[in-house]
């Protein structure tokens, strides 16, 4: 969740409050903390008030807090907030259980398609091992996006390959075209001599595209068209460096690539086909999405069948000849198949090279699983191998929900704060998003398309959210109102859009003609999401709120007719007619219709559930004027399913939408976007317990163990968690969406922190001989191990006093000495967590005379 980073001011105004708070605490008993926490309340009220920022006024809130910490902290014994209550669950898209293991699927979210590049620690500044990942993610802007991980099991968004496919009308729900559907699909990832190469098809974009980067994270990517397409596109470097695209379905064919990949330069059609294995029972339907690897001088081929009357499944293919009956003699086909996995559906990814101890390499699979509604979601799944062959999972067995050990195993604090990571995420609205250079692509606009359409408009939204088709930057801003998002109604939508994908072309509900809707993944089994919605700036025949979308969707909306705002829920199920009436379509549902007078600001929430039954998200949606009393809008509605013509394809989303169905210039305002796992129905009692933790444990912290920056961005999490637990809660939304915030910047300063120590090393001489002579001071609060390592020696110091020196001469054995480093480990407690600081204290060059 991105908190607005706190102003000087503001953040002086906190620090104040908190020191003022715990040194109450420490020294009163819990009846005069009361009373002081009272009168720093009123203080603090009174200089808010002559502040002219609605925001530093709300940090008033911050003492009614700290008022919970303070007396908690008085009312247990020292050092119970020491770190020990403090223990955050996984994220919302983590299935690590904490201990060791986790749960397939991965992520519980629509990640379909994927590739997973392994970037040894060789070949990265981090050295560790790192791991990247895309897929497919067809109309929607930014798109295909690029995942990270340490252990591949946790991952979060770092990157967009591209901000738009392209600007014409398709990509952009413009001038009576659309993408669903279609767009980008299937792309491979692959790291070669140091740059990152992704290729993947389109279906209606001109066909395949080649992208490159040096820098997977924050640089600009390359893009090359290719001239067709290439269905499931392959990248594979052979082991002497020449580059090839596999692709196919029903048969896997192959292109060289020229030396700089910028062009097709020879074809190799159906190297193998599904017609070539006739008779072998895991052989049949789709064959495709095929991914090419080199593992022990091996050609191996991972494909995706589906067997008539089976499930979904994986085969792989191996040669010694990578083009097959192209080199071999006589021209035969070379590869042979054999079955890996038939279980489940878990079907179609990546291999992942894991390192071991020793140079050996292990692998898994990264296959996915169709889960719809929440959509097409990855799992990691062990290989064993025999005479050649992976067999994946538990003697080819994975059971859904079903748990494995952990591949790669990081430090307590790496592990904790992995488990925070997610690929959705809460929002404020700050405009505080990292800048990424995916958002200055550059195009040639042709008239008469306005280049403001495309050009960055100044507004950074969280790498979580994706636009339903290219966005119009002209109708959308984080800046117009600070802390918020706008949407402006651009276009009158005209009911002529038709599924170009569907040889029947049938048309398009209204809601999926807006352009600019702003959307995350939808992440199961359980979802709610709140925002709230300034709806001062409507007009009429507007129609703006909250949705759970696919072809089929469910929404919570604002209607103004006749100067009237009127609150209803609408919901389109299958079947799905080929001609609409978009009007009648989009009806509130009876009963679920509220007046809103003259209210100028309404909450809305979504409860989706997607295990009541599995395969079926029914979505229950609520109101409140107020943000603490609500109110249930009708029964819960749906089902929503797969849509067999697979015009969209994807996982059901969450969006966020404003459409004119009568005039242009109207717009909306959004603030906040909260996620909770918990749902109303499940009439659970609001729970503050991991707020609290994390609140209590922020206060314990000490900022000259962890960097500036990262401790200010802790600050400003802990100022919002605060905040909004000293305000009237009305639901779950409020109280774990700040609490997730919290939790992410705490865990990250547990994998930062530093044990502060000075150290120094120089050359001295003593009868002609060099010496190199080490000396380190503890400078922080406790007691640390010390170890020196130099390369004439070792030395290690236990439990150094805070403020102590010491110090340690080194005999060279030599009379000169080349400038270098003496490594300084330093070994302690922070905030209740062992820490190991590693510092270099650099030396000249020097030379002792005879």
């Amino acid at each position: 969740m991105a908190f607005t980073p706190l102003s000087r001011l503001e953040l002086a105004l906190v620090v104040s409050v908190r020191s003022r708070v715990l040194n109450i605490a420490r020294a009163s008993a819990v009846n005069s903390l009361n009373a002081a926490a009272h009168q720093t309340i009123t203080t603090l009220t009174r200089l808010a008030s002559t502040v002219r920022s609605d925001r530093l006024r709300s940090l008033c809130a911050l003492a009614s807090a700290a008022v919970f910490v303070g007396a908690s902290l008085v009312a247990t014994p020292a050092g119970a907030h020491d770190g020990d209550g403090w223990s955050p669950r996984s994220s919302y898209t983590s299935t690590d259980t904490g201990a060791g293991t986790y749960s397939v699927p991965l992520l519980n979210a629509d990640v379909p398609d994927i590739s997973v590049e392994r970037v040894p620690a060789a070949e990265n500044d981090e050295g560790r091992d790192l791991y990247y990942m895309i897929s497919t993610t067809m109309h929607l802007s930014p798109g295909a996006p690029i995942m990270k991980s340490y252990d591949l099991v946790n991952w979060e968004i770092v990157n967009y390959v591209f901000d738009r496919a392209s600007i014409g009308d398709s990509f952009s729900l413009r001038n009576g075209q659309n993408s669903y559907g279609q767009g980008q699909w299937a792309s491979s990832l692959r790291y070669h001599d140091g740059t990152f190469y992704a290729v993947f098809n389109t279906n209606n974009l001109s066909g395949a595209y080649l992208y490159r980067t040096d820098d997977i994270e924050n640089g600009p990517w390359q893009r090359t068209a290719l001239g067709r397409g290439l269905h499931d596109p392959s990248l594979f470097f052979d082991v002497d460096g020449t580059p090839y695209i596999f692709y196919g379905s029903g048969g896997t064919s192959a292109v060289r690539l020229n030396a700089d990949l910028t062009a097709i330069a020879q074809d190799y059609p159906n190297i193998f086909t599904a017609n070539n294995y006739a008779g072998q029972p895991f052989i049949g339907g789709l064959f495709e999405g095929a991914q090419v690897y080199h593992i022990d001088g091996w050609y191996y081929a991972v494909i995706i069948t589906w067997p008539s009357g089976q499930g979904r499944q994986v085969v792989m293919f191996r040669s010694k000849d990578l083009l097959g009956r192209y080199t071999s003699t006589g021209g035969v086909n070379t590869y042979e198949a054999h079955g890996v996995l038939n279980s489940n559906g878990f079907a179609q990814g990546s291999l992942v090279p894991i390192s071991r101890a020793g140079g050996g390499t292990d692998w898994h699979g990264m296959f996915f699983r169709d889960t719809f509604p929440i959509g097409r979601i990855p799992a990691l799944i062990p290989a064993t191998w025999q005479n050649g062959w992976p067999t994946f999972g538990t003697n080819g067995v994975v059971p859904v929900n079903g748990l494995f050990d952990k591949p790669i195993r990081l430090s307590p604090a790496e592990e904790l704060f992995e488990r925070q990571k997610s690929i959705v995420a809460s929002d404020d609205f700050a405009n505080d998003a990292p800048h990424k250079a995916y958002q200055d692509e550059q195009w040639t606009v042709p008239a008469p398309l306005d280049p403001a359409e495309i050009a960055p408009n100044g507004s950074r939204l969280d790498l979580a959210w994706e636009w339903n088709h290219a966005p119009d930057n002209r109708y959308w801003s984080l800046t117009d109102r600070d802390g918020w998002l706008r949407l402006t109604a651009g276009t009158v939508v005209t009911g002529q859009y038709v599924y170009t994908k569907l040889s029947n072309r049938a048309e398009l509900a209204w809601f999926e003609e807006a352009r600019n809707t702003l959307s995350q993944r939808t992440f199961g089994p359980r979802q709610s999401v709140q925002t709230r919605m300034d709806i001062s700036g409507m007009r009429n025949g507007d129609v703006a709120g909250l949705a759970a979308y696919n072809r089929g969707f469910s929404y919570v909306a604002v209607k103004r007719i006749g100067d009237v705002n009127t609150l209803g829920v609408v919901n389109r199920s299958q079947p799905f007619a080929v001609d609409l009436d978009q009007s009648t379509l989009e009806n509130f549902v009876s009963g679920t219709t509220v007046s809103l007078g003259d209210a100028t600001e309404v909450h809305v929430k979504a409860d989706l559930d997607f295990s009541a039954p599995v395969g079926q998200l029914w979505t229950t949606f609520y109101y409140s004027l107020d943000g603490v009393q609500w109110t249930r809008l009708g029964n819960r509605v749906g089902p929503q399913a797969l849509d067999g013509s697979l015009a969209h394809f994807m996982g059901h989303r969450v969006g966020l939408f404003n459409y004119a169905t009568q005039e242009t210039g109207g717009h909306v305002d959004f603030d906040d976007y909260l996620l909770s796992d918990v749902l109303t129905a499940q009439a659970r009692p609001l729970d503050t317990t991991a707020l609290d933790a994390a609140i209590a444990h922020a206060q314990t912290l000490d900022p000259r163990y962890y960097p500036a920056d990262a401790w200010a961005a802790t600050q400003s999490a802990l100022a919002a968690a605060t905040s909004a637990r000293a305000g009237q809660l009305g639901t779950q939304n409020q109280i774990d969406a700040p609490e997730r915030a919290l939790s992410y910047q705490l865990a990250r300063l547990g994998v930062l922190a530093a044990l502060p120590v000075t150290a120094t090393a120089q050359v001295r001489c003593l009868s002609g001989k060099a010496y190199l002579a080490v000396q380190v001071r503890n400078d922080s609060d406790e007691a640390v191990e010390i170890t020196v390592e130099t390369p004439y020696g070792n030395r290690s110091f236990a439990a150094v006093a805070p403020g102590a020196n010491v110090y340690q001469s080194f005999n060279t054995r030599a009379s000169s000495v080349a400038a270098g480093a003496a490594t300084v480990r330093a070994t302690g407690a922070v905030a209740g967590r062992d820490v190991t600081t590693v510092h270099a204290a650099q030396h000249p060059a020097d030379a002792c005379g005879g």
